[in-house]
Formats: C-alpha cells, structure tokens, sequence
C-alpha cells in the first residue's frame, strides 16, 4: 500500500502522513505517472490511494490499473466548494468518470455526507474521516509580550479569514496570518504574516499563541484544529464537520455557531481561554475516539 499526494497541499498532506501507510509526493504526476506506475509494479505494491487528486492523477490511475495496480481516490472538498473553488467539482468528476470505468476501485469521501449523496447516485463510495496527525513535542514560538492568536489560514473565501482577524483584534491580540488578506484598514502592527512554512516551522507557531481560531464557513475534517489541541493550545471552530461530535458540552465550549459575527467569535474564543485546561483535555481523548473510529473505516477502505 502506498499513498500519494500534493507536496503544497499543506491540510491533504498532513492528512495523508496521517493515515500511517508509506506517501510520496507529487506536483504534476502527468509528467511522473508512468515511471512511478512502473516502479510500483516492480516493488510490488499492491494499492495506490491517489489522495485530493493533484493534476495529472488521472495519467498515473490509467499507468497503474495497466501495470495491475489497484487505485484509490479520497476526496477531501466538501460540495460547499464545488462551482466556487477552481477545479474541485472537475476532480471529483473525473475520479467518479474513472470510478465507472474500472479503473479506480475504491473512492473515499472525508466530508461527511458526500459518499452517501454518491452512493444514492450509483457509485460505490466510503466515508472516511481524517486520522489525528502525529504530532512530535515541539518548542513553541516566542511570539513576545501581549496576547497572541492564530488564524492560520488562507484567505480565500471559505476560510473567513477576515472575521476571524476583526474577532482577534477585538480580543486586544496580535492575529498571526499565512497571509494579508486585501483589506487596507487592518492595523499591520497588530497582523503578522508568516507565509507559507513547513511543518517544523509552522508547528511552532500554532503552540506558540494562547489561541488559534479556525472558525470557517466551509470544511470537510480540519487537521489544524487537532494539530492545535495536540500541541497544548485550544482552537475555536466552526460546526461545519465531525470534530467533537461525541462530546455536545466539548463541542459547545470550542465552537461557534454565528461565524460571520467578529464580536460572537471574540467571546466564544475569550470563554474557550478561560476553560483552557479543560477543553485540551477533553478535546485530547476525542480526537483519541475519532482516531480509533478513522483507522478503523481506513482499513475497511484499503482492503
């Protein structure tokens, strides 16, 4: 069994090393497909799961099913997305187009709710659910004096990165962003952005303010939010996916439910801050739940 997956993917990705079965990472696999099809029959691999369909992933499906490859596909994009992120109702199209014509075997959905509209649709599709990513003890950023939050996020629609800086700045925070968003009346000297960082980077960062927000309007399974609550810093989300369905009280403290309203957010994130202690832990032994609950439907879907 082996995965593959979008090297500046940064949420696929992490999902995908997630998922503890050996990854490599492409960008254009029109340009590898066939050399890595051949060198995956010659080491024997029984099964490549194509994970958020990077481009050219129908050129490496069609090399393997010929090489007597099994493939799989999971999807990570929720329907929201579909018609207004570019290209992500084109790769779910394309997959299910290759799911009818034998040549994937196994398509997962993340987002909960998508395999069964499919299912109802014709095509044999599993739900799964990101696995927790394992998360090294990490030395967090020194970030200075002041309060500090999260929103580690691009801003692009679904990510509601705007609301959440008006919310972090209601807070009297410092708000470190992955990038500005193009809104010339934030105060620079309270927004920081950071850019794009790798996981030794990035990791540090997420531990090294007293909250992250990640109250978006659109998710399937969000990883930063685990990654957070592994770290030892509580994170304010949205209800928008499976995190923290098996606790209603947890769900409650860590969640918002009005994710367009700076001022609600702001003090739903000054609530979480005051039961800090409390959400890390219990958030801790759900995502232990889910973890269980997430290998379990993988196995099923790999076998």
């Amino acid at each position: 069994m082996v995965q593959v997956c979008h090297p500046q993917w940064r949420g696929v990705r992490a999902a995908t090393y997630a998922f503890r079965t050996p990854v490599f990472e492409a960008a254009d696999l029109a340009v590898t497909g066939a050399e890595v099809a051949r060198a995956a029959r010659d080491a024997g691999v029984e099964r490549l799961v194509i994970q958020g369909w990077p481009p050219g992933a129908a050129t490496l499906a069609r090399a393997l099913k010929a090489a007597g490859v099994a493939v799989g596909a999971v999807s990570h994009a929720s329907l929201a997305q579909h018609g207004t992120d570019a290209g992500e109702a084109e790769r779910v199209a394309e997959v299910l187009d290759l799911a009818r014509e034998g040549v994937i075997d196994r398509v997962g959905f993340v987002k909960h709710g998508l395999a069964e509209v499919f299912r109802h649709l014709g095509y044999d599709t599993h739900e799964l659910l990101n696995r927790v990513p394992e998360v090294s003890s990490v030395v967090p950023d020194d970030l200075g004096p002041g309060r500090h939050v999260g929103v580690m996020l691009d801003p692009y629609w679904r990510k509601n990165v705007t609301t959440q800086v008006a919310a972090a700045l209601l807070l009297g925070a410092t708000a470190h962003l992955i990038r500005m968003p193009t809104v010339s009346w934030l105060p620079e000297e309270r927004v920081i952005a950071h850019g794009e960082l790798p996981a030794e980077r990035f990791l540090p960062l997420l531990a090294g303010v007293e909250l992250n927000l990640h109250v978006t309007l659109s998710e399937c399974h969000p990883i930063t939010p685990m990654e957070s609550y592994l770290l030892g810093v509580p994170c304010l989300v949205s209800r928008t996916s499976v995190l923290f369905e098996d606790d209603p009280d947890l769900l409650e403290l860590t969640s918002v439910a009005e994710l367009d309203n700076p001022s609600r957010i702001a003090a739903a994130a000054e609530r979480l801050i005051a039961h800090r202690d409390e959400a890390v832990r219990r958030a801790r032994a759900s995502l232990a739940a889910l973890d269980r609950r997430a290998a379990q439907a993988w196995a099923a879907f790999v076998s």
